[in-house]
Order: C-alpha cells, then structure tokens, then sequence
C-alpha cells in the first residue's frame, strides 16, 4: 500500500506566508485523506499496489476515485518537497540552472512568475499551476483541474507545482488567491528543479 511522504519541516515552518493551522489541516486532513482513500480503494478492488508513477500514468485505466485520490496523493507528495521554509522576507530567486533554463524559455524571472500568476489566476475552480520538462529539454508552464497532474497527460518530468485548491490558502488569505500565490514564491526550493533540470543539461 502507499506511504505518506514525511513534512520535511515543521508546521509552523513556512510563516508568515503559510500559516501553522493550514499547513496542519493540508497535510494531515487532506494529504493522509486522500492516502487513506486511495489505499482503501484498491483494496476493495483487489488492485496490486504499482509504484504510484506508473499509476498516474496509467490513470485512464481506473476510476474517478482512484484517479482524484491518487492525484491527491501524488501532487501533494511532490509538493511538500517543492517548498522550504523562508530564510528571509526579500525575495528568493531561482539559483543554479533554474534561473538559466527561466531566462531562456520566459526571458526573465518576472515573465514567469506572471505567467505563473495568469494561470492561476485562470484555473476556474480548484486544481493546480505545474512547470514542467519536456523529453526535449522544452520548459511549459500549464495548469490542471481539480487534483490532475500533468503526468496523466503528457510525457514529462514536473519541476514545480502550486496547489491553487481554497484548502492551500483560505484560512489565512480567504478568497485572495493571487495574494497566496504571490507569496509562495518566497518559500519555492529551487533545488528541487535544479536536481531534474540536472539530468537534461
């Protein structure tokens, strides 16, 4: 059966820009949620357990549940990782090959930081902002319903994700969204794109 992925920091680690209680709530409400959800439904299916990528892969295979509670389970797992704690309130900017490959398929930083935010801004409903590789190096920016993931839809490797689902914000930031997703640039970890930006360059 599927494990959760360990908080790699505190609660409380990801103020003031995530607050204590929502990450608390995201993590142990929704995140072991959907865990539990998805292990319980392929028990009753008599499913075999497959590594969860080659799941979200083949995720056209199953059902609504198994495929929004697999989602769930899969893009928060990447998530927690995607984020690290703010070592200061003036910015965090992308380091290493990131900042390369961003100047080079969105022609600076703030380019793709709104192209982020136009995205977000656009995804009617709950769901997520994704970047992501392409086979060829290619670098998109694209965004999925509800609990999606790009990997049910492309052949790709995901750099970044933000979860613009109302759980990821509205205890501190209420209907502001954009306030929510402007903030989270400060807590990105930049390291873990520039460890898959690695393979390809």
């Amino acid at each position: 059966m599927y494990k959760p992925v360990k908080l790699p920091y505190d609660y409380s680690a990801l103020e003031p820009f995530i607050d204590t209680e929502t990450m608390n709530v995201h993590y142990n409400k929704h995140y072991l949620g959907y865990l539990t959800n998805l292990n319980d439904e392929i028990r009753k299916k008599n499913y075999r357990a497959i590594p969860i990528i080659k799941l979200i892969t083949t995720i056209d295979d199953y059902s609504d549940n198994i495929r929004n509670n697999a989602g769930g389970y899969y893009n928060h797992s990447l998530f927690w990782k995607m984020l690290k704690p703010a070592k200061n309130q003036n910015g965090n900017l992308p380091i290493g090959i990131s900042k390369r490959i961003i100047n080079r398929d969105f022609g600076s930083y703030e380019s793709f930081k709104k192209m982020i935010e136009n995205k977000a801004k656009k995804r009617f409903g709950s769901g997520w902002v994704w970047w992501i590789i392409m086979p060829d190096g290619d670098t998109r920016i694209i965004e999925t319903p509800y609990q999606d993931n790009p990997q049910m839809y492309f052949d790709c490797e995901i750099l970044l994700g933000i979860d613009v689902w109302e759980h990821a914000y509205y205890l501190k930031y209420q209907a502001d969204r954009m306030a929510y997703v402007n903030n989270i640039f400060n807590l990105i970890n930049w390291n873990y794109p520039n460890e898959i930006l690695n393979k390809y360059y």
